[in-house]
């Protein structure tokens, strides 16, 4: 049976001329390989994502509604469309899928492959800019208002994409098939030199393709909770008592996600963007040969082969080109080597469902857990959000913790290898750390085995740190004494139980 197709662009976009080339050449080429698209049911959306009020759940609605408007007699035959999005546009079309139809558990679900080309899935960290900033950087997204409310949910950490993607942990794994849905990733890592702000590194950042993150991109993840030791007494203890470990309490992944890094693509732009860059010609052209291969995806056995290869291709693809020479024609040329990167997003809070808004949080490593034996240039980015500041997203080099072998061009040696980190843990000192309420340091020790647990190459890890709430016993009293007396200055007194 023939399918419809739809196209969702990104965030910001204001005309159909976004897509270039790409719907065209994607039906010419569909019927030469013998795909059964439907040519005459070819929608390109428009929607408005430039008005601060307006919001990704808001978007998913409209979206809900627009499709039940045009293509209600197909979809009442239980004729299914495939969906092909860029940038924002994924993320709006997870939450329709999860919003109007996994939360119900229905099936067959009315698309069958949801192609998403350069997908901030988890975010990205230009988002955080500001609206000026934006405005300013009119290559960015392809658009050039910006619209805080998609914005809310584009910044890193934000609790709309936690939530979204914690749900996906959950249910994407029975999700994936040919009643559910193909999900597939396109992203590229290369970044056009052309579009970058000297002002804002992100637009040139490591592992990235220029907006958004490949570790952004990426559905294959990872969710850890880790709670804190229940407080007992401690000698040593300025206080006298402690809870000095953070223990696994539940872990949680989703695996065999297709994902393809495409090579040569940065996110927008004519030139080499992973979208408008598409020419309706001959020539070969990497993004179209990965959707024609994401669309010929007929069975769960397929799909799953697809992801293999599509890992095997993006290592390749990243080994490739990995060492870039940047000559802008100014006296200085730059040699640069690319390293598979990780992101990890810690939500601290405490054990009543507070959140801890104060906090150090550090990475450890070696037999002393200490942060001075981490490998030198681990550390990419750092960015908390802004609407919870309990939030917070690590970047980090994950070829520099786990160690690579030397680097060379030609017989040149451009870098020597790396040695690995012993190991990888966390140091989280809370605040207040005194008082009738406060909070106790803890650590995750480091070993080898829970750096694999938080980092894994071009994904990202969720985390979940629980600390324990310490009431002192001195909050609240009682008292046979009916002489009045002045308890201002009572102590907190020892920790209450439980």
């Amino acid at each position: 049976m023939v399918q419809p197709v739809v196209f969702v662009h990104g965030w910001s976009v204001r005309s159909t001329e976004t897509y270039g080339q790409l719907p065209a050449r994607l039906v010419r080429q569909a019927q030469a390989n013998n795909l059964k698209l439907d040519i005459r049911h070819l929608w390109l959306s428009e929607y408005v994502s430039f008005h601060d009020e307006v919001r990704i759940a808001d978007l998913a609605r409209a979206f809900d509604a627009a499709i039940r408007r045009e293509l209600g007699d197909l979809l009442a035959k239980k004729r299914r469309f495939v969906c092909v999005t860029h940038s924002t546009g994924g993320p709006i079309l997870r939450e329709w899928l999860h919003g109007a139809f996994l939360r119900s558990d229905t099936r067959p679900l009315p698309v069958s492959h949801l192609v998403m080309l350069a997908p901030p899935n988890y975010g990205s960290a230009l988002a955080q800019l500001g609206k000026t900033r934006l405005a300013r950087l009119k290559a960015w997204f392809e658009g050039v208002q910006p619209g805080t409310g998609v914005l809310d949910w584009l910044e890193l950490g934000s609790p709309e994409s936690l939530a979204l993607n914690r749900e996906w942990i959950d249910v994407g794994k029975k999700l994936i098939g040919p009643r559910g849905v193909f999900p597939f990733a396109l992203q590229g890592e290369t970044i056009d030199r052309a579009l970058y702000d000297h002002l804002v590194p992100y637009t040139a950042e490591n592992g990235s393709d220029g907006v958004v993150r490949v570790a952004s991109a990426n559905l294959n993840t990872s969710w850890l909770r880790l709670r804190q030791e229940p407080v007992k007494p401690a000698a040593g203890s300025p206080l006298g008592f402690a809870a000095p470990l953070l223990a696994l309490e539940r872990e949680d992944a989703i695996d065999g996600v297709a994902m393809r890094i495409i090579p040569g693509r940065s996110h927008s732009g004519a030139d080499i963007g992973i979208m408008r860059s598409v020419k309706n010609d001959n020539a070969p052209d990497p993004t179209v040969n990965a959707i024609l291969r994401c669309l010929a995806v007929r069975t769960r056995a397929e799909y799953d082969t697809l992801a293999r290869r599509f890992a095997v291709e993006s290592r390749a693809t990243q080994q490739a080109e990995r060492i870039e020479i940047i000559d802008s024609g100014n006296p200085f040329k730059r040699t640069l080597i690319h390293d598979p990167a990780t992101m990890v997003i810690f939500r601290v809070s405490d054990d009543r469902g507070y959140p801890i808004n104060d906090f150090d949080l550090k990475f450890i490593a070696g037999t002393a857990d200490s942060p001075d034996h981490l490998p030198p240039g681990f550390f990419i980015d750092r960015q908390q959000n802004k609407r919870n500041a309990n939030v917070i997203t690590y970047y980090l080099n994950y070829a520099r913790m786990v160690g690579a072998d030397a680097v060379y061009q030609g017989k040149r040696k451009l870098r020597d290898a790396l040695k690995p980190s012993p190991g990888l843990g966390l140091s989280i000192t809370p605040y207040p750390l005194n008082g009738f309420v406060h909070y106790l340091p803890a650590t995750w020790p480091a070993t080898k085995v829970n750096m694999n647990r938080l980092i894994q190459p071009n994904r990202t890890t969720l985390v979940d740190i629980v600390l324990r709430r310490v009431v002192g016993s001195g909050t609240f009293r009682l008292t046979q004494n009916l002489t009045p007396e002045n308890f201002a200055d009572v102590e907190p007194g020892t920790p209450i139980g439980d």
